[in-house]
């Protein structure tokens, strides 16, 4: 009696572990919104001049994930706008709607690891952004690559929070230079599955 128990208790496992490993509950479309403050800095023409950079971006996103196993992949595309902008390298002076980075548009490819209700990811992707200078926008395409963690917080809600790292390397139309800006983003974030 005892060994039959025990072997139904060791299929059972088997059985519960094999469904679990192959659905994590992460695979279809979501989408969501977000938040996210940033701080880093840029060189102008050969590093003739350096500012630093601050400040917050909101947005939404929307994505699709697939899944084999608890390995989950995807790609995912983020739109944004706010206001990172220049500040002196000793912090006096801010050019707040002068010098800055208004608007993002994120096109990223996703992959990580499926821990029960927690989603673990690296991504990589490029970025469109828009840099206002002298009254002159200039759109940037640039490298970013990040981590990230998703809570389901139910079948159909999660939260996030997500550190990317932006790279912009381009000529200023406003100013007549060349710009080399490299920032991060603490991101945090609210979806739905659908």
């Amino acid at each position: 009696m005892m060994r039959k128990a025990m072997l139904c208790a060791t299929v059972l496992t088997m059985a519960a572990g094999s469904v679990a490993a192959q659905d994590a509950g992460w695979a279809g479309y979501y989408g969501g919104v977000m938040g996210a403050t940033h701080k880093g800095g840029q060189d102008y023409e050969g590093g003739s001049s350096s500012y630093d950079l601050e400040g917050p971006a909101f947005g939404i996103f929307a994505g699709h994930l697939w899944e084999s196993g608890t390995l989950v992949y995807g790609a995912e595309v983020a739109a944004g706008r706010g206001g990172v902008y220049e500040v002196s390298e000793d912090g006096e002076t801010s050019y707040k709607d002068d010098y800055e980075y208004n608007r993002f548009l994120d096109v990223k490819a996703r992959a990580g690891y499926a821990l029960n209700n927690v989603l673990l990811y690296g991504t990589i992707g490029l970025s469109r952004a828009s840099f206002l200078s002298n009254e002159t926008t200039t759109d940037s395409t640039g490298l970013i690559l990040g981590v990230g963690a998703d809570y389901k917080v139910n079948d159909r809600f999660f939260l996030g929070a997500e550190i990317l790292r932006r790279n912009y390397d381009f000529y200023d139309n406003g100013q007549d230079v060349d710009i080399d800006a490299s920032f991060n983003s603490l991101g945090l974030r609210a979806g739905i599955r659908f």
